[in-house]
């Protein structure tokens, strides 16, 4: 499983938005999708910003399987 699938696993387990991603980490909603929806490469300042609004560690999507 690709990180970008994780990420939104994660989102829906816990019952957050891609809207409340979008808000912490201001990317727009077009990029979040993109992303998200493995149309467009995730930058690592991105997933920095991701992973703190996730309040997640960076390697939490790493490891996790």
């Amino acid at each position: 499983m690709n990180i970008a699938a994780k990420i939104k696993n994660h989102l829906k387990d816990t019952g957050r938005t891609q809207t409340y991603l979008c808000r912490q980490t201001g990317l727009t909603s077009t990029a979040m999708s993109l992303v998200l929806g493995g149309k467009r490469r995730l930058q690592l300042d991105e997933y920095c910003k991701i992973c703190a609004a996730l309040e997640v560690e960076p390697d939490f999507f790493l490891i996790r399987q």
